[in-house]
């Protein structure tokens, strides 16, 4: 958090955003993985805010609509608010025309964005459904890190829907 700070004051200094922007990535990156999805929130603002250059598409970019796609399905679901789910579905609209790009990369991941958007609508069985073809295109892919995300996030489902043993 010093060290943060410390780049975020620097900034104000040079008024190069990288250093805002990494500043605020890792903080939402801190965050998700901690299930702090009111700071992934925040900070995905901040770090937009930051990102003039949306023409070029970098791993970071790809990870924070991710995130902050799935941060707005669940606070969305929890809180019923309207503009978080819009904001969702504005995160899975673009995760899908990168899947339409290249379906090798995106396909899991577009598919994991719409399993948490059925879940926030209490679509259960298309949610149900999208969670197990993300883990499977996951895996298909090789991408191990995300079919443990998509398993983690199906177990949260299945846990919350009623369904302990499968999770």
């Amino acid at each position: 958090k010093e060290n943060e700070d410390i780049l975020l004051q620097r900034y104000d200094i040079s008024k190069v955003e990288t250093a805002a922007r990494v500043v605020y990535y890792h903080r939402v990156l801190r965050s998700f993985w901690f299930r702090d999805y009111e700071t992934v929130l925040n900070c995905s603002k901040k770090y937009d805010q930051y990102n003039k250059t949306k023409e070029l598409l970098r791993s970071v970019d790809i990870w924070m609509v991710l995130f902050f796609g799935i941060a707005c399905f669940v606070v969305s679901r929890k809180d019923n608010n309207i503009r978080l789910m819009s904001d969702g579905e504005q995160q899975l609209t673009t995760m899908q025309k990168w899947e339409h790009a290249c379906k090798w990369n995106f396909e899991n991941k577009a598919l994991l964005l719409q399993a948490e958007f059925y879940y926030a609508r209490k679509e259960h069985e298309q949610a149900k459904a999208c969670y197990e073809r993300s883990i499977a295109s996951a895996k298909q892919h090789n991408f191990l890190h995300e079919e443990a995300l998509a398993n983690e996030m199906f177990g949260i489902f299945c846990v919350e829907t009623g369904d302990s043993a499968r999770a």
